[in-house]
């Protein structure tokens, strides 16, 4: 018969990264955020190198990212921009907003102190005419 499912090789992943989501252009960055998993430097480096891939893997290499360094502004605020711009054409009531709104709550755990990301969340929530939750984010803010 075939060969069975224990002797099958096992499934190399870079650091949350699943294979079908990397290409050969992103071996170089994977290899140095493998040794400096904690450095802005490597990850803004990739995040740079990759805003013209398809949103799917800009989320997951920003999401990588905040991992590691969750109290990073220069993150967030690039993320938060990014996933801004991926709902733009979204109608109202699309599920990408909701995804938006819950990325912003988690930024705002981390980034609470950051006026502008208030600033740009409550203006998103006004936008999205979500009166009380409008309400409840002025009152937190």
């Amino acid at each position: 018969g075939g060969a069975s499912p224990r002797h099958a090789a096992p499934r190399c992943t870079f650091m949350g990264a699943q294979p079908m989501d990397l290409d050969e252009s992103d071996l170089l960055f994977e290899e140095d955020i493998l040794r400096n998993a904690y450095s802005l430097k490597y990850w803004w480096r990739y995040m740079e190198a990759k805003k013209r891939s398809p949103a799917r893997q800009r989320n997951l290499i920003a999401e990588r990212a905040l991992k590691y360094l969750p109290g990073c502004y220069k993150i967030w605020h690039a993320y938060l921009a990014d996933r801004r711009a991926q709902c733009k054409a979204k109608e109202p009531g699309h599920p990408a907003h909701a995804r938006l709104n819950a990325v912003y709550e988690r930024a705002l755990v981390y980034m609470h102190k950051m006026p502008r990301i208030w600033l740009d969340y409550l203006e998103i929530l006004a936008a999205q005419h979500a009166h009380t939750t409008t309400r409840r984010a002025f009152d937190r803010a």
